[in-house]
């Protein structure tokens, strides 16, 4: 079964392996230009998922309070705060005792030390963690409500199913989860999940202090979701634009760094203090307006 389903996922990427000719490409393409062509890249000339082969990465300190770990196609971060650690996603449950806390503690972090962690959907390759947090060190489980009734179909709230977390902290849209010194607003953006968030938070640099943006329920395959699914998608994007316009977005990250995370975490991990952060961007919207641009090339009957 297993191998069927990456057969498949490699049939549906091969359908993607070029740029569709229409005006939506040619307009990606120009808003991209040098600095976004990894973006325009995936999202338009070669969309693919994740999988379990992809390549891991060294967990890496990307600014002075956030840690990536994980693998080239699906990452979990490390937010570390003045009372504690934020996790943003968990990773598969299968990679919690060989990946995620193994790789905390290289880069001398305690998993005793997580408080929170916020899961952006409800999706067993980004949730599969967040059970042995909360169950062996305390840690609240955030997620959005819609996305804890897909997890927890059968579950009320202290239940849980399987070995998914016990309900815990719903977000709403415009919500926060506050620890120490750092707040991280969730931004409701249904399309991948019904109950998919998009965050906002500090990420420090020395002494500056710059505000990330991770759209955590983006579409990697646009050729399966039908087209009001894509409206709703293509609504949240431009939501997401509004928030983290108002809020000075200037850092991207991705939970699925599919697009560019070697040469991204590469970067990170030698920069040098006193140096521009090579993560550091003046155009973060321009990065969602690509995202959009390329979903309407590649698929035309969107209105």
């Amino acid at each position: 079964m297993r191998k069927t389903w990456l057969l498949g996922m490699m049939a549906g990427a091969a359908i993607w392996a070029q740029a569709p000719q229409n005006a939506h490409n040619d307009a990606a393409k120009k808003l991209a230009g040098a600095k976004w062509a990894s973006a325009y890249n995936f999202f338009c000339v070669a969309p693919k998922a994740n999988a379990a082969t992809d390549p891991p990465i060294q967990p890496t300190k990307v600014f002075d309070n956030f840690y990536a770990i994980g693998d080239s196609g699906t990452t979990a971060y490390a937010l570390v705060t003045s009372q504690g650690i934020i996790l943003i996603d968990s990773l598969p449950a299968n990679q919690t005792e060989t990946v995620l806390l193994p790789g905390l503690k290289a880069i001398g972090l305690d998993p005793a030390n997580v408080k929170y962690v916020i899961v952006t959907h409800g999706h067993g390759d980004h949730s599969g963690g967040s059970f042995t947090f909360q169950e062996r060190w305390g840690a609240h489980v955030a997620l959005s409500s819609v996305d804890w009734d897909g997890m927890n179909p059968a579950a009320g709230k202290g239940k849980a199913a399987a070995n998914n977390p016990r309900r815990d902290v719903e977000l709403k849209d415009g919500d926060t989860v506050k620890l120490g010194d750092v707040t991280v607003t969730a931004v409701l953006t249904p399309g991948h999940t019904p109950g998919s968030l998009g965050l906002i938070f500090p990420v420090k640099d020395g002494n500056t202090t710059h505000m990330a943006g991770m759209f955590g329920g983006t579409i990697l395959l646009p050729g399966r979701p039908d087209v009001p699914t894509l409206q709703t998608y293509l609504a949240s994007i431009a939501h997401f634009k509004e928030a983290t316009t108002k809020a000075k977005v200037d850092v991207e990250i991705q939970n699925h760094p599919l697009m560019d995370d070697a040469a991204r975490l590469t970067s990170a991990r030698d920069h040098k203090a006193g140096t521009p952060h090579p993560w550091v961007v003046n155009d973060y919207s321009t990065y969602l307006d690509v995202m959009a641009e390329c979903l309407h090339a590649q698929r035309p009957e969107l209105p």
